[in-house]
Order: C-alpha cells, then sequence, then structure tokens
C-alpha cells in the first residue's frame, strides 16, 4: 500500500535513509522539512496483511509536482520486489508532467540500471554534486498526450 508520510514513519524512514545512503544520509530534520515542503507528494510503502493490518514501511519517496525525485529508498530487505517501481510509477504519473528526473551518485550502479529499467536516460551530471563525487541526471519523458495540459 502507498500513502502520505507520517510523522510516526520518521524512525523506519530514518533507518532505511542511514542502510540506503550511508555516505550521505538525510537527517530527521530534513525529513521534516521535507514533508512540510511535499506534503502530497512524500509517499510511503507499507505491506498490508491479509487481515488488512498495515505493516512496516519497505520504503518511501519523495518527489515535487514538477517531476523532481528528492530521494527514493527502498528497505533493503525489500529490493527487488517492486517496491521501488511502484513508488516511482506515482512520481511517474503525476498529471500534465514533462519530464521526471532525479540525480544519482556515478557510483551507484545499481540506482543507474534500475533507473534505466524504468526508461530514463542519462541526460547530463554535475561535477562533485555530492562533494567529493559528481552526479548523473537521468531523466524520463511521457510519451505526449492530447489533454488539456
Amino acid at each position: 500500500m502507498i500513502r502520505p508520510f507520517s510523522f510516526t514513519d520518521l524512525d523506519a524512514i530514518l533507518q532505511i535513509e542511514r542502510q540506503s545512503f550511508p555516505k550521505s544520509p538525510y537527517d530527521w530534520i530534513t525529513f521534516l522539512n521535507l514533508s512540510a515542503l511535499y506534503p502530497e507528494t512524500f509517499l510511503v510503502h507499507t505491506h498490508v496483511t491479509d487481515g488488512q493490518k498495515e505493516g512496516k514501511i519497505r520504503g518511501y519517496i519523495i518527489f515535487s509536482k514538477d517531476g523532481h525525485i528528492i530521494s527514493i529508498a527502498v528497505h533493503p530487505r525489500h529490493r527487488r520486489k517492486g517496491v521501488g517501481k511502484e513508488l516511482l510509477r506515482w512520481a511517474m504519473k503525476i498529471p500534465c508532467l514533462k519530464k521526471v528526473w532525479a540525480e544519482v551518485r556515478r557510483s551507484n550502479l545499481g540506482a543507474q540500471a534500475f533507473y534505466s529499467k524504468m526508461g530514463f536516460q542519462i541526460t547530463g551530471e554535475v561535477p562533485n554534486y555530492y562533494g567529493n563525487e559528481d552526479a548523473l541526471i537521468i531523466q524520463w519523458t511521457p510519451v505526449p498526450q492530447e489533454s488539456s495540459c
């Protein structure tokens, strides 16, 4: 199940964050600020049991309505099970979107492979984005559809 972030999710999000980004994890104040800035697009993925009881958080995504993926992470035990794909698809379904993009560490080959499988392409780089490491800019552009955008 995907739902909006709640303050009670913070401990689980911080644990996933530290395991996913050991070189530069966000801290609790950053997540609180992001939840204030992006209340509609800070989402968590949880497991729902047969009895419809919500389980532990498996991952999260934070993105802007213009398509910028600010952060996405999945708990290591739940990777390669479709959690990240489900979360990213929420961002890719924003109405009237011109593109979805993110910055990825040059050394993060797993993230690059994930985004590539989702149809993203490398469109640029930002030198020293992570202090001592470059970022690759990856982007997905939706197929134009007739609409009232």
